[in-house]
């Protein structure tokens, strides 16, 4: 989820300081796990490379729950959007959605649309319960009421998060966060139940292969943004357990690389009136390409870094309590951040080929 408001430009800065014509959103800081102390020291400079292992490297269809702020951001629309068509082509299987955004009744209903429109009518959906963030929904509501759809009641989150993981082998989930982390950290707080003894954090070191997240700015979020990334600022308390004490690999996609992909113009003229993904972005006010925060959490998640689009930055991730992010490199470590090494204008056309791709049938 980033919040960017159509001609509401956001100030980022390069890291030498000076200010860069960007896109629109706020900022963040993820923290890191002590218990992922690494031997390595701290280095001076980034340590990158495309074989960190952090992320999948080919094979099979990798197991995929999305984790959005969907109602809170357009681009959550575009992530949903671009899974099922890595799903269509085979190198993804969508195990579950997830909403992280509170108090949109519709917003379930919205993600049911999609899956609907793209052959998915019975993909499990799970809603956060309790207290949660929330922003006031431009799409939701018209998505819910037109376009076909049939969730009734969803489930909490965590509980279906609990349900799925249960059910699926050791270590094969990859989870893709890009909304609010108050679902991941509700679910490592969570007790033993009927659906599997362990508590949340044992059931997610069992079942999850990793967790990619769209939250923060790397390497320093101080350095590029006026203000902590959306997605960790709204909740701090949040990003910063799942960045302690997450147990798996977490790759963070942050502000500085969706910013640079502009993608989703394509959707106006290329698909279908029956597309809701394109009614959502016309209702969120775009006119033109927006940042592609979410889109490329996803991308990289599914495809990792094997078409030569991106690289991981290992380290440890700091996350204040404001949700400002700061980064130690490190080599050798459970955390990296994405870095893009391809032109961001390919990649962007990857995106917009995959958003407009037709539904499966």
């Amino acid at each position: 989820t980033t919040v960017t408001d159509p001609g509401t430009p956001v100030t980022i800065r390069s890291i030498s300081g000076a200010p860069v014509e960007t896109a629109a959103e706020p900022v963040s800081v993820p923290a890191t796990d002590e218990s992922q102390t690494s031997v390595a020291p701290v280095s001076d400079v980034p340590v990158c490379g495309p074989g960190s292992g952090l992320l999948p490297s080919g094979g099979e269809p990798v197991r995929v729950i999305l984790d959005t702020g969907i109602g809170a951001g357009v681009d959550d629309l575009g992530a949903l959007a671009v899974l099922h068509a890595l799903a269509d082509a085979g190198e993804a299987d969508i195990l579950a959605v997830m909403v992280s955004a509170g108090g949109d009744a519709a917003a379930g209903a919205a993600v049911d649309a999609i899956n609907t429109y793209h052959g998915r009518p019975d993909l499990p959906i799970g809603v956060v319960s309790g207290p949660a963030p929330s922003e006031p929904p431009r799409y939701t509501a018209e998505l819910a009421a037109g376009f076909p759809n049939d969730l009734v009641d969803a489930p909490a989150s965590v509980d279906l998060y609990r349900q799925v993981l249960s059910g699926q082998p050791d270590g094969s989930v990859t989870i893709v966060s890009v909304g609010f982390m108050t679902n991941l950290a509700d679910l490592l707080a969570s007790p033993g139940d009927d659906t599997s003894p362990s508590t949340g954090d044992r059931l997610v070191d069992a079942k999850a292969a990793r967790l990619v997240a769209m939250g923060g700015a790397y390497p320093e979020s101080s350095a590029l943004l006026d203000s902590p990334e959306f997605n960790f600022a709204r909740d701090a308390p949040a990003a910063q357990r799942v960045a302690n004490d997450w147990p798996t690999p977490i790759v963070f996609s942050g502000f500085e690389v969706g910013n640079s992909i502009l993608t989703g113009a394509v959707l106006q003229t290329e698909s279908p009136e029956q597309d809701p993904v394109r009614e959502g972005y016309r209702l969120w006010g775009v006119d033109g390409n927006q940042g592609s925060f979410d889109l490329t959490a996803v991308l990289a998640a599914v495809r990792g870094t094997a078409d030569g689009s991106f690289e991981v930055c290992t380290g440890r991730n700091r996350v204040g309590a404001d949700g400002a992010t700061s980064w130690e490199h490190r080599e050798g470590t459970r955390q990296g951040y994405l870095r893009t090494v391809t032109p961001t204008d390919r990649i962007a056309g990857v995106l917009d080929d995959l958003l407009v791709a037709p539904p499966r049938t």
